[in-house]
């Protein structure tokens, strides 16, 4: 009889042991899902991770520079042009979108210095007042400057051309080779907004003559009358370099002068440069 009960409990007992184990079982394979679908998670958002984009290149563009190194549309907003064209293909090699940041040109060097924007293009140190506060690309191309004038007055060779004349700038620009004649008084500096606006005043005799760079005054011409003839006199000084300037608050700013430079070793700025190229002097 007492073996009979022992057994009786003996089987009881393995059952609810059995139980336990199906129970224990049913939670370790519970667990291990659990697990394994938060590792496949945190594998998911370690590869949406790698798509995920930089934040956005805060590049300064004004609609002081001249076309064609920015062009904006009727509405205020840049459309195209050698800067939109140069500077999207840098946000591609940081896989970054582009913020385009209208900046007054008198407020750029500014806004530089504070990293209130990472990069604008189109300058030259000695077209800024602190050039060691900002970090360079390579020369992008070279720019020849010219003097703009009627064609029934007499040409421009040297500063003292230019002496007790009125001549067209724009506003926000440093000019060097002129810079101390305006101090001194010895020319009259009268800025505008746009070369399009200076070159109007010089048709009407408002200016005896108008500062322009190569690229702006021929591409202008070529799609643009005007009132009157007007002739180029190259100034007496070699072709400055053109730039791009790096804020040197921005962490990634050895990525953007990389990108830079990767753009020109493989011909893509020369190739901008031909396309917006008007057909000038030789």
């Amino acid at each position: 009889m007492l073996c009979t009960m022992a057994s009786a409990e003996v089987v009881a007992a393995m059952k609810k042991f059995q139980v336990v184990c199906d129970m224990a079982n049913r939670i370790i394979r519970l667990c291990v899902l659990i697990l394994a679908g938060s590792a496949g998670l945190a594998t998911a958002e370690g590869i949406k991770s790698l798509n995920v984009l930089s934040p956005p290149l805060k590049a300064a563009v004004s609609d002081t520079n001249a076309v064609p190194f920015a062009i904006f549309n009727s509405g205020g907003h840049l459309s195209g042009g050698m800067a939109k064209d140069i500077l999207d293909l840098v946000a591609q090699e940081l896989r970054s979108p582009v913020q385009y940041l209208d900046i007054p040109r008198t407020r750029l060097e500014s806004w530089l210095v504070a990293g209130d924007a990472e990069v604008s293009c189109f300058l030259n140190p000695d077209w800024v007042r602190q050039p060691q506060r900002f970090d360079w690309t390579d020369t992008l191309f070279f720019s020849r400057q010219l003097i703009i004038r009627r064609s029934d007055t007499t040409p421009i060779r040297r500063l003292a051309d230019l002496y007790y004349k009125r001549v067209g700038t724009t506003f926000g620009f440093i000019y060097p080779e002129l810079q101390q004649a305006f101090t001194e008084r010895l020319i009259v500096r009268d800025d505008a907004h746009s070369l399009e606006s200076n070159l109007k005043r010089l048709a009407q005799r408002r200016l005896d003559a108008v500062m322009a760079v190569d690229l702006s005054y021929f591409y202008l011409m070529q799609r643009q009358q005007f009132d009157t003839e007007f002739v180029a006199d190259p100034i007496w000084s070699e072709a400055p370099g053109v730039f791009c300037a790096v804020s040197q608050q921005s962490p990634r700013r050895q990525a953007i002068l990389r990108a830079f430079s990767r753009l020109k070793a493989q011909g893509v700025i020369e190739q901008l440069l031909q396309k917006y190229k008007g057909t000038g002097p030789a």
